[in-house]
């Protein structure tokens, strides 16, 4: 599991448009993913952007406390 996330501003046709990026794990390999937020200037993009950050973040967090459960039990196995 390779975590990250961020945003790209990116001009078409002399236009600014916002996208959100993170990885995802497709056929056991970590893919950037971008995702289309909307216009730069927009109050609604600012506001999908910090939803989906959000969303992003709570979500690695669960999963990173998922394998650090199942890291802690082969550890303390070792013990045993």
């Amino acid at each position: 599991m390779q975590v990250g996330c961020g945003f790209r501003v990116k001009a078409v046709k002399g236009r600014e448009y916002v996208y959100f990026w993170h990885y995802e794990d497709r056929g056991g390999r970590a893919r950037q993913v971008y995702l289309y937020m909307g216009p730069r200037r927009s109050a609604a993009t600012a506001d999908r952007l910090a939803e989906a950050v959000e969303a992003y973040f709570a979500r690695a967090s669960d999963e990173l406390r998922r394998q650090l459960g199942g890291q802690r039990a082969a550890i303390s196995a070792l013990r045993s």
